[in-house]
């Protein structure tokens, strides 16, 4: 189910969709565009996606367009089957997520739903961090471009940030992007460096705000070291970083779901290896298992679906809301963040690191905003 409203990203997404289908291996029997936004242009854009690939759908058409998202969930209402809840602007997914969270979704039935680890989330940001998935980004200290537009995923491409131009005591809350299409530039190795990053000066003082509403929402700059250090990961092939959590197990007498409603898994199965308990507390919403049998059970799903999933409803029947640390996806941004981070590269080497590994050769995919008429990256292709 992808809650659908911007072609910007889920054409990005389309790629890993089509990956994890089930008639091309993957564990997706279909693929819901969950009908949202009333945007003329991006309503033709996904109409014409759907009729390209037959497991593509939309749902929700003339009933749900510009009303809250409780209005999606009514769909996922059938037994025996999960429905993966996918946000439009998931811009990396690692190729063991899907079949990781499916398999834990399985294993461990009381959990209410299972959300995957996210990258550029607040309470999943800060695990990283003290398990030390994050590296100290800071943004191109120029006011102007100083480096040919990005064609490349990897941030090694790019030099360190340089020593001279640190500027320590700022407020993050004030970080400025420099410039249209601007890159973030590792400081270095050191993770004694992270105190000068926007993740570094939130974790020496968080402040009062809940987590799920604090800098870590609100900062686009904490979003993007977030994102800036995935690809870092990606880079090192140091995925692991991001597996933190336990094998939790629960009570044989804890509340389950409907048996007839769900698949039993092999308890000697795969699933459940490393997950994170969220206690009751709100966590964001953007990639997450459930079955069909629990969301029809306590329809009507609340307005505010993210507080009413992750948070209201496990703590009304008792049955938590989980995170698989071992399924990892990247999420672009809040809408809080969303100008700063529109301002930097990340989309650019999203879409490149998805051309490289992930699309078919068919199906790469271009710039939204193309590069003036003649122009070449040296070394590199045109447009």
């Amino acid at each position: 189910m992808v809650f659908y409203g911007r072609k910007r990203y889920v054409d990005i997404l389309d790629c890993y969709l089509q990956q994890n289908l089930a008639s091309n291996g993957g564990y997706f029997d279909e693929v819901w565009f969950m009908a949202h936004t009333k945007d003329e242009d991006d309503i033709a854009w996904v109409e014409d996606l759907v009729s390209q690939t037959p497991e593509y759908k939309i749902v929700g058409k003339g009933v749900c367009e510009g009303k809250k998202y409780s209005c999606m969930w009514n769909y996922a209402v059938e037994d025996n089957t999960i429905y993966v809840k996918i946000d439009d602007d998931i811009i990396w997914i690692h190729p063991d997520a899907i079949p990781q969270l499916v398999h834990t979704r399985i294993a461990l039935p009381h959990p209410y739903a299972i959300s995957s680890n996210l990258v550029n989330s607040p309470v999943t940001g800060m695990e990283q961090y003290h398990y030390g998935a994050i590296h100290p980004f800071l943004p191109d200290p120029s006011t102007r471009p100083t480096f040919h537009a990005t064609e490349s995923w990897r941030v090694s491409d790019k030099k360190r940030y340089p020593s001279d131009e640190l500027v320590e005591d700022y407020n993050i809350y004030d970080l400025v992007a420099p410039y249209r299409g601007h890159p973030w530039l590792l400081i270095s190795d050191d993770h004694y460096d992270l105190l000068k990053t926007p993740m570094g000066k939130y974790d020496q003082n968080r402040g009062s705000d809940p987590i799920a509403f604090g800098a870590a929402w609100k900062s686009w700059g904490i979003g993007a070291q977030q994102q800036y250090s995935l690809l870092y990961n990606l880079e090192q092939n140091k995925m692991q970083r991001y597996f933190f959590g336990r094998h939790i197990r629960y009570p044989d007498s804890s509340s389950a779901p409907n048996a007839s409603a769900i698949v039993r898994g092999d308890p000697n199965g795969p699933g459940g290896e490393q997950t994170y308990d969220t206690g009751f507390n709100r966590y964001n919403l953007n990639f997450c298992a459930v079955w069909g049998s629990d969301i029809r059970d306590q329809l009507p799903i609340a307005d505010d679906d993210e507080q009413d999933i992750t948070s209201d409803i496990p703590r009304r029947i008792g049955r938590p809301f989980l995170i698989d640390t071992r399924s990892v996806v990247a999420h672009f941004s809040f809408f809080t963040q969303q100008d700063g981070i529109g301002k930097s590269d990340l989309l650019d080497r999203w879409r490149a690191y998805a051309n490289e590994a992930v699309c078919t050769p068919n199906s790469l995919k271009k710039p939204w905003d193309l590069m003036c008429p003649n122009f070449r990256v040296d070394g590199e292709m045109g447009r």
